[in-house]
């Protein structure tokens, strides 16, 4: 399985994580889940549980002039959550 990297900006800080999963859209679960509560500025459990139920809501847009690079933005409360997913290993 293709290894991706997920890059996660919200509130002007950033997390990075990785997963192996059969395509792109395989880690939802796994970025939003294992994102540390605090790893980004105003993050904590209340909004992870608000991400955890958005995550799957919205589609992955292919990010121009990139190969197998994808984002997604989440509105959640009222901040712009934006995910970067990166296949990085075949």
């Amino acid at each position: 399985m293709p290894l991706y990297t997920y890059i996660v900006t919200y509130n002007n800080s950033n997390y990075v994580g990785q997963g192996s999963h059969s395509n792109f859209r395989g880690f939802t679960s796994d970025w939003s889940r294992d994102i540390p509560d605090n790893a980004l500025t105003g993050f904590n459990s209340n909004l992870k549980k608000q991400l955890q139920k958005l995550s799957f809501q919205g589609e992955f847009n292919s990010v121009p002039n990139r190969i197998n690079v994808w984002e997604k933005s989440i509105d959640l409360n009222g901040k712009v959550f934006k995910i970067h997913a990166i296949e990085t290993k075949k």
